[in-house]
């Protein structure tokens, strides 16, 4: 692996508080970003996750924006059939790689619809990918209203403290605005805060379509 065109992983995706979305980029040259196999695999709101899957009896579960495929191999190890769908090829490829059948995994756009109709979720996992899909946000809801109609979404987002988010304020700041916005029938939501979080919110929901 040569030298990352980025110091920061997290410049491939959010730059100066525009969006720059260079996924397939920082899958080439960073090993692990967002520490999705190590301190990732530890995170609270993902159990709350689970626990919500396994309360759920769903036996297909979509996990949209899968990475390097650590959480949807999670979901599958609870007797799921679980996909995992990501817009970049080399996530991909590596999730393929790390994590091998039954789990399976796609490359696929969020609006890539027939991927939701040929697999027929009945529960929808998007985690920490909605700041990256705000410009699809509208067609994805429209279409999860018309055609997944009571499929069951659990969202997670990272939301920050006043004064520090740059990008995406005209959409929401805060957990509520999230709600507002999604518009969906809730069943369960909250927000996780501890020491590590540097004053940022790991917010849930759980709905209903």
């Amino acid at each position: 692996m040569g030298k990352p065109k980025h110091d920061r992983y997290q410049d491939y995706v959010i730059r100066d508080g525009r969006l720059v979305g260079e996924f397939e980029d920082m899958y080439r040259d960073w090993d692990d970003p967002w520490e999705q196999t190590t301190r990732e695999a530890f995170a609270t709101e993902k159990a709350v996750v689970l626990n919500l899957i396994a309360a759920s009896g769903a036996k297909r579960v979509l996990e949209l924006g899968c990475g390097l495929g650590h959480f949807t191999a999670r979901i599958a190890a609870l007797g799921v059939d679980a996909l995992g769908v990501d817009v970049s090829e080399t996530a991909v490829e590596k999730a393929r790689r790390r994590h091998p059948p039954p789990v399976t995994f796609s490359v696929g756009d969020v609006l890539d619809f027939d991927v939701y109709r040929s697999f027929d979720p009945q529960v929808i996992v998007m985690a920490e990918i909605t700041w990256y899909i705000l410009d699809k946000l509208d067609p994805l809801l429209a279409f999860l209203r018309e055609e997944m109609s009571g499929c069951e979404l659990i969202h997670l987002l990272t939301v920050y403290p006043p004064g520090r988010q740059q990008y995406g304020r005209e959409f929401f700041v805060d957990l509520p605005g999230i709600m507002a916005y999604f518009d969906l029938n809730y069943r369960e939501w909250g927000s996780i805060y501890n020491a590590h979080h540097d004053g940022c919110g790991r917010t849930y929901f759980s709905a209903e379509i």
